[in-house]
């Protein structure tokens, strides 16, 4: 696995081509030299980036060098779908077409627990906020509620009638967002496991992600007929809709963020407080304002398939990764402008 440092290097194919768009730098880039790169994770802490694989490898590299610290090679026995960091970033959760999911000290770099109940390939998984409990999706149309302290499945849900493609905790904790290829997202109660609501577009497409708003009124849902949409959660109704990317074979989670580039908000007559991102099948990444949905940054990213993108907590740093051949990871950085 090498890693190569680049100078600066802006994004190409910025769209739209206007002055007050900013343009990533591309700062470094993993060659992974494994199979294709699957997720992506950075740490709560902001000092790691875990990378999966469907080779079932699951590779730490340190920030802001990009050190390769450490390579999992013997966890899982088949892919990795799905990653996620406890809140402490003391442990790795992974998710596997193994049928498993492994929670892995990052002391050790060893598997401490296994969970072993599913019965088909396990797609997504999160965390609760305070991280006691993990949530799974699967191809077995499961959603499953894991007690992470007792290393036992807590809950079993009989959430869709196909594929769980994304799953996410609100952000206290007591709802849980689940979304499937049958098209619907339904949203659980934590305690109790029953479905507190259901809410299906007319177009009915498969859905690739789902993810709350920080305030936990809206959920930001990927689906695969490259459109993602804003619910209000308390309304059961589309608020926004974002277009201009492609996605129709591969779920992709959008990501909300918070950080925008310097010279978009500049260019706003009110300077918006949270923007989306997403990753596409055409190679590119795209940044909208949320209230505007205004495209304030469109790039090349890869040459090919974006399968997956991560934002850094508290830097203007976002990761993308890309399929075999190429099968690298590249690090952006939105400048910092003057005014």
């Amino acid at each position: 696995m090498t890693v190569e440092l680049t100078n600066g290097q802006p994004g190409h194919d910025i769209l739209p081509p206007s002055p007050s768009t900013a343009s990533p730098n591309l700062t470094s880039t993993i060659h992974a030299h494994l199979k294709s790169i699957t997720c992506l994770a950075f740490s709560p802490c902001g000092t790691l980036l875990a990378l999966g694989s469907s080779s079932s490898h699951i590779s730490l590299h340190s920030l802001p060098s990009l050190t390769h610290l450490h390579t999992i090679t013997t966890s899982h026995t088949s892919g990795i779908n799905d990653l996620t960091f406890s809140c402490d970033s003391l442990y790795l959760a992974s998710a596997s077409d193994d049928l498993t999911i492994k929670i892995h000290s990052l002391l050790t770099f060893s598997p401490i627990r296994t969970f072993a109940d599913h019965t088909s390939y396990i797609l997504c998984l999160a965390y609760n906020p305070t991280s006691t409990l993990l949530v799974s999706g699967s191809f077995d149309e499961t959603v499953r509620l894991w007690n992470v302290s007792r290393a036992k499945c807590h809950r079993v849900i009989s959430a869709h009638s196909e594929a769980v493609t994304g799953v996410c905790f609100s952000g206290d904790g007591t709802m849980i967002a689940s979304c499937s290829y049958d098209a619907t997202i339904r949203l659980w109660d934590t305690t109790s496991g029953a479905c507190l609501k259901t809410l299906v577009h007319k177009d009915q497409s498969p859905l690739g992600g789902v993810v709350f708003s920080p305030s936990s009124a809206q959920l930001l849902a990927t689906s695969l007929d490259s459109t993602i949409r804003m619910w209000d959660v308390y309304n059961s109704k589309i608020v926004k809709t974002y277009t201009g990317h492609l996605n129709t074979k591969i779920p992709i989670t959008a990501k909300l963020t918070r950080f925008l580039p310097e010279a978009a908000q500049s260019a706003q007559e009110e300077p918006c407080s949270a923007a989306v991102i997403t990753a596409g099948e055409d190679g590119k990444v795209t940044l909208w304002d949320v209230q505007s949905k205004k495209v304030l940054c469109q790039w090349m990213a890869h040459k090919d398939t974006v399968v997956a993108v991560a934002l850094h907590p508290s830097q203007k740093i976002v990761a993308t990764a890309t399929v075999e051949p190429e099968c690298s990871v590249k690090l952006w950085h939105f400048p910092h402008t003057t005014s």
